[in-house]
């Protein structure tokens, strides 16, 4: 499905990049940065793959890379200084399954993946645009929802969280609607999902008293 046009969920800002992201983005871009001109079938080669929306500084990232090597890890990111982040780690623990997307995910979805593609889809804590005027830039909106579906296989999992109470209340509304989704609780996780790594933006958030929300779907139809 095509999303009608939309104001972009982001707003590129030169942020600071430290010596050793720029590093690695000059040794590592050509390997683990994917062509967003290509479909994604050409650009992996196992059979199970997640997508890691906005994945900051990307613990959560190299987390699922270390804890699954028989999965392709594709990551999202616009800002250059997580990607290089990223990267950093990349080298520092020798990981092979992690291939980065550096453009907006929602025309790489549409253009570039086919259907049922996807095991897992994590999107933690994308910018929540609190005000009113601005809800409509947030990415997870009905009808991304239903890109998201699509690309996902039957039984693959989508993990939401965010720090943003009316952004969660407003996604919960979503799914109260859909007969595409079952609620699934934590616990019934595989064990590399329970166990994900605290992010940095999570300490942070956790130190000014911000309840962390969570939703995980499970697609059932």
């Amino acid at each position: 499905m095509l999303i009608k046009e939309r104001l972009k969920s982001y707003v590129l800002r030169k942020g600071r990049i430290t010596s050793n992201q720029k590093r690695a983005i000059e040794d590592l871009w050509d390997e683990f940065v994917l062509d967003s001109n290509k479909d994604l079938s050409d650009s992996y080669a196992k059979e199970a793959i997640a997508l890691d929306i906005g994945f900051g500084a990307g613990e959560t990232t190299s987390h699922l890379a270390k804890a699954k090597p028989e999965m392709t890890i594709l990551g999202a990111e616009v800002y250059l200084s997580g990607i290089g982040s990223l990267l950093s780690k990349i080298s520092e623990d020798r990981l092979e399954n992690i291939k980065i997307l550096n453009s907006d995910i929602v025309p790489f979805l549409e253009n570039n993946v086919q259907e049922c593609s996807f095991d897992l889809v994590l999107m933690f804590y994308p910018d929540p645009w609190p005000k009113r005027k601005h809800h409509k830039r947030r990415l997870l909106q009905k009808d991304f929802l239903e890109l998201l579906h699509s690309k996902l296989k039957k039984g693959g999992i989508f993990y939401f969280k965010t720090d943003w109470d009316h952004y969660f209340q407003e996604v919960n509304k979503i799914f109260l609607d859909e007969d595409k989704w079952q609620i699934i609780k934590k616990s019934d996780l595989e064990t590399y999902l329970i166990s994900l790594p605290e992010t940095s933006f999570e300490l942070k958030a956790l130190a000014s008293k911000r309840k962390l929300n969570e939703l995980i779907l499970k697609r059932i139809n």
